[in-house]
């Protein structure tokens, strides 16, 4: 009931609570929350309307869904009466278990306008089971250990209840005289116990004298043991230390320097005893008085000093110091350390030199580059002057590192590096920005000629043959791609990425050459960025479609094999060339889906004619994939029932340079599956002829540019003669590509070439024309 009155006394629980029920606010705030059953023990919580039923039920701390009253002490309809007038308490039945109940009108506040309610009021109900910890409570307060519910051995009482059979309480009755043996033993056992403390501690206390003298006089030689050890060790780690100490009087005149010193420096400190500290310390920050001024009123940061080492040469070192007082506060001097740090600055100039600098070449990197170019911009003005950013990219060096190691491209990189510093002026910059790029800022050229004449000066120093270590001349080109300002752009970042965009328009050139950034560079690139975009929407759709050029017999002039060549039915340019597309397919890896899709789209067409083989070209893109590949291969030979032998894969030298040892593994595994291998383009790579002495190939074909001069030079006849011959000596077939006119053909069967590729047979053409050129041998 106090639980009961101290709640209801706050009139908040009538405007929550009744007519309307705020469960919100009751439960999840927790005012008739779980804390109801967890602090006050209450098992049920009640909210009874005014109309008699159940709006709110909480029971054992959590929240029920309102029942048909059920779990309501016996009697309701007289408890709920008896409730709204005066609040009811006492001992009810509740679910055939006696309990303590209590209830009591929600009334509004005695401060309300009008704190008469009008109509019933709803009634708050605690109920609290009369089990367990109730019964022991009663039972610790009224010394009877053993009260228990219903009628059993010894008294017993009856209660009555509120709605039911009266409640039976039962106990045994202890014994008078044991409960007061143990109300009074404990007082006496305590009264004796605290007279033998009292004389032990009598005791006690002499012995403890007496003990205390001789510890006072072992703690002082063990002072002063542990101070002469103390010494010693400040000695040894003085002595050891990689620092040096120093300690000065307060005119700063040396009193003290370590053994370390004169180990760092050759000098005996004896004989500097009462010279100035900065006859040993040289600061580079400001006088040392200043600085120990500063010492002596409060901490302050190291001091960087230079001292004369015993080499003779200036060595840093970072100095620190504190001040010395005597017992009445008075300044009479200072101590303190100094550690070389002249390793730590050099590693802190390297690695801001390695931030701001290429490590290989020495020059500035993109950070600095950046920077420098910035500045350069910033001091255009209103000036008439221009600022040039070329970007240089080198062509080749790539394969000269592939062909003389990593050493030998370092050289060459170095060597480049050298000469572009060589070629501009003190205003101008030359930076290293990737692997084989370049970039330079002039900031004060003259007019454009200038910048051509720059161009042409830096083009021909890098095309000037260089000699390796090991004594070979190799030839380099170079593209060069020129942004201006202000006529292209006054921002750094935007104006290297318009001489980029002339640097790629350059490199397309044959040879690369020097292009100036126009207007329509930047629709170029975004045209490739479209394309590039696209085709990763549309890779292997019906946008592409696959052409089969024929390769005929020299010999019968019948068609004997079939080359796939893929094309882009693109919806906004029309039928691209594989020129137009392939090289955004490598660069963004879009090749290896668009192989496969090639490849088993070929072999199911060509699996139609028993007699033709056909054949696809591998990127080097694709043969990195490996296993992949060789996966690819099965699965495009299983699905379409193409024989392998009638499948002959062509293959660049370019995918042979890489990683020759993984190259020759996943071309063994081709030729296992049965596949035939054709080196494509032979005649223009590096080491073609080593390539066919150690790789399984059956084929190779003669580049298209020998056999277009066939007619007109008798280097390319030459040229012709000796890779047909080669086939011969290596037992290859030979094919001759890009056969256009009679007279080539002609010399070509004349010299023993035994299949020819070109338009003077038939230009590529879709699997309907196929059909309509070899109908004789159609399947079925």
């Amino acid at each position: 009931m106090r639980a009961l009155a101290s709640l209801l006394a706050n009139g908040i629980l009538y405007h929550n609570l009744h007519p309307t029920l705020n469960l919100e606010w009751a439960y999840e705030r927790g005012v008739l929350g779980p804390r109801l059953h967890h602090l006050l023990g209450m098992d049920w919580v009640y909210v009874i309307s005014a109309q008699n039923s159940v709006v709110y039920e909480l029971r054992q701390g959590r929240l029920q869904d309102p029942d048909d009253g059920s779990h309501l002490p016996t009697g309701l309809d007289a408890l709920l009466a008896d409730a709204r007038r005066t609040g009811v308490h006492g001992l009810f039945w509740i679910g055939g278990r006696p309990a303590l109940v209590g209830a009591q009108p929600i009334t509004p506040p005695p401060n309300a306008a009008d704190p008469t309610p009008a109509g019933p009021t709803s009634i708050l109900v605690f109920g609290r089971l009369l089990e367990n910890e109730v019964l022991s409570r009663i039972a610790r307060r009224t010394d009877l250990p053993d009260l228990r519910l219903g009628a059993g051995g010894g008294a017993k009482l009856e209660l009555a209840s509120r709605a039911g059979d009266p409640l039976v309480l039962s106990w045994t009755s202890p014994a008078p005289g044991a409960t007061v043996t143990r109300a009074v033993m404990p007082w006496l056992l305590a009264c004796g116990g605290t007279l033998v403390l009292f004389t032990w501690l009598i005791l006690a206390r002499a012995s403890a004298s007496a003990r205390q003298m001789e510890a006072a006089s072992r703690v002082m030689q063990e002072s002063r043991a542990a101070l002469q050890l103390s010494e010693a060790r400040f000695r040894d780690v003085a002595e050891a230390a990689t620092d040096w100490i120093w300690e000065t009087d307060a005119a700063l005149r040396i009193t003290y320097l370590s053994e370390r010193y004169e180990a760092l420096t050759g000098r005996s400190g004896a004989e500097l005893m009462g010279q100035p500290l900065d006859t040993v310390l040289h600061s580079i920050e400001g006088p040392l008085e200043s600085w120990t001024a500063r010492a002596a009123e409060r901490r302050v940061t190291p001091l960087s000093c230079r001292y004369l080492a015993s080499d003779g040469t200036l060595r840093l070192c970072r100095v620190a110091a504190k001040a010395v007082r005597d017992a009445d506060g008075h300044l009479i001097g200072f101590r303190g350390t100094a550690s070389d740090i002249t390793a730590e600055v050099e590693a802190h100039r390297k690695m801001e030199h390695l931030a701001l600098y290429d490590p290989l070449t020495s020059l500035p990197n993109r950070t600095l580059f950046m920077e420098f170019l910035s500045g350069a911009l910033s001091s255009i003005g209103d000036s008439q002057r221009l600022v040039a950013a070329l970007r240089i990219g080198l062509a080749n060096t790539r394969q000269i590192t592939e062909s003389y190691g990593l050493a030998a491209g370092d050289a060459v990189l170095a060597e480049c590096a050298l000469r572009l510093k060589q070629v501009i002026t003190d205003s101008d910059l030359v930076a290293r920005l990737g692997a084989e790029d370049f970039a330079l800022v002039a900031t004060a050229p003259g007019n454009v000629l200038a910048v051509k004449d720059l161009c042409a000066r830096v083009q021909a120093a890098l095309n000037a043959p260089i000699r390796l270590p090991e004594g070979d001349l190799i030839d380099l080109s170079c593209a060069i791609g020129v942004a201006l300002a202000p006529n292209d752009c006054m921002e750094g970042e935007l104006l290297l990425r318009s001489a980029e965009f002339a640097l790629q328009h350059a490199q397309g050139e044959e040879p690369p050459g020097i292009a100036f950034f126009s207007a329509d560079m930047t629709e170029q690139v975004q045209a490739k960025r479209t394309l590039e975009h696209d085709l990763r929407r549309t890779v292997g759709s019906e946008d592409f479609v696959v052409l089969y050029q024929p390769r005929f017999s020299a010999a019968t002039q019948e068609p004997v094999a079939v080359e796939a060549l893929v094309r882009w039915l693109h919806p906004g340019f029309g039928l691209l060339s594989p020129d137009r597309f392939i090289p955004l397919a490598e660069a963004s890896g879009l090749i290896v889906p668009l192989g496969e899709w090639v490849l088993r789209r070929a072999c199911a067409t060509i699996a139609k004619w028993p007699d033709l083989v056909v054949s696809v070209n591998v990127s080097p893109v694709q043969f990195r994939q490996g296993e992949q590949l060789l996966e690819t291969v099965r699965a495009a030979l299983k699905d379409s029932g193409l024989p392998p032998e009638r499948l002959e894969l062509e293959i660049t030298e370019n995918v042979l340079l890489e990683n020759t040892e993984k190259a020759l593994d996943v071309l063994v595994g081709i030729k296992t599956l049965g596949v035939r291998l054709a080196m494509d383009d032979f005649g223009t790579g590096y080491s073609s002829l080593n390539y066919l002495r150690n790789f399984p190939f059956d084929r190779i074909k003669i580049d298209r540019r020998f056999v277009g001069d066939l007619e007109q030079s008798r280097d390319a006849q030459g040229i012709v003669e000796a890779i047909i011959g080669l086939g011969r000596a290596l037992n290859l077939q030979v094919t001759a590509e890009g056969v256009e006119t009679a007279g080539q053909f002609a010399w070509l069967r004349k010299a023993g070439c035994e299949e020819l590729q070109g338009f003077h047979f038939a230009r590529p053409m879709s699997e309907a024309d196929l059909i309509a050129l070899k109908p004789r041998t159609r399947a079925g």
